[in-house]
């Protein structure tokens, strides 16, 4: 299957550059006569993160030229959706968001989309012919990692549910990952202002509990701080937070945490801390 890799163009089958204008606008030229020896009527894979408004430009680019070059069918891998958090209107006034990119990625018609680790439902709903990834894979790497390189007892190991959106997916993580125990946690948000409050842990004493904290996203960190902090005064022995999107637009300093893991769907991480372990995401999509 013929590829463009817009994450790591090195490893596309089919050549191309990228390239901005002067004001701003991305373009792509991709190689017309190389092109012209495939078999055009066999998929094309794009496969991309959309971060920002530049990569959801790009990916439709992407499309409408292998459109013109006659290629008939194109697919869509993407490992980080930008707008699937807002996949309602939150209040009044304000856009949904979610709505709008699917939209945009409906009219270019790609016959399969898949998805890493969407933040919900909404996003395979909204999109036509898209389908969910989801991180059981990753979260398995994860403990492995973890189990190979630390003295910790893995009967010790916990899974803990920060909130009630990660709920409806972590029972489905346990029971891919040996039945590890799993641990509820609730909190409330001001939807005006984003404050985080009233962190609850559901369960009694973690005394010598590994708690590994799984989510979609870490944006900020916020929640993973509050949580943290109810876990460690249920007395929890250490803490891992493993996200499958890692933005960390505060910093990798979570209080109460002592490793974190991600991969590297929503940017390519350059310099990190030591306690930060980034996997490829192209090994899940």
């Amino acid at each position: 299957m013929n590829t463009i890799n817009l994450i790591h163009p090195e490893t596309s089958t089919i050549q191309f550059k990228t390239l901005f204008f002067p004001d701003g606008q991305p373009h792509i030229k991709i190689d017309a006569a190389g092109c012209s020896v495939l078999n055009k009527k066999e998929p094309v894979v794009v496969i991309t993160r959309i971060s920002s408004a530049n990569d959801l430009l790009m990916v439709l680019l992407v499309k409408n030229t292998l459109d013109n070059l006659g290629f008939e069918q194109a697919g869509l891998k993407i490992s980080y959706l930008m707008a699937a958090r807002m996949d309602r209107i939150m209040l009044e006034g304000e856009p949904f968001s979610l709505a709008v990119v699917a939209g945009l990625l409906n009219q270019a018609g790609f016959y399969k989309v898949e998805i890493f680790d969407p933040h919900s439902q909404v996003s395979t709903t909204s999109i036509n012919n898209a389908v969910a990834v989801n991180n059981h894979q990753f979260v398995s790497d994860v403990l492995a990692h973890y189990r190979s390189n630390s003295t910790d007892d893995s009967s010790t190991f916990t899974l803990v549910s920060p909130d009630a959106g990660a709920l409806k997916k972590i029972h489905q993580v346990a029971a891919a990952t040996g039945g590890i125990p799993v641990v509820e946690c609730k909190k409330k948000r001001d939807v005006r202002t984003g404050a985080l409050s009233g962190f609850t842990v559901l369960g009694g004493y973690l005394s010598g509990k590994t708690c590994f904290i799984i989510d979609d996203i870490c944006d900020g960190g916020g929640t993973f701080i509050g949580v943290a902090a109810a876990l460690k005064e249920l007395h929890a022995e250490k803490i891992i937070l493993a996200v499958s999107h890692g933005i960390f637009s505060k910093g990798f300093d979570l209080e109460n945490v002592n490793e974190i893991y991600c991969t590297n769907s929503y940017k390519i991480f350059n310099t990190s801390p030591a306690n930060l372990h980034v996997f490829p995401v192209l090994n899940y999509l």
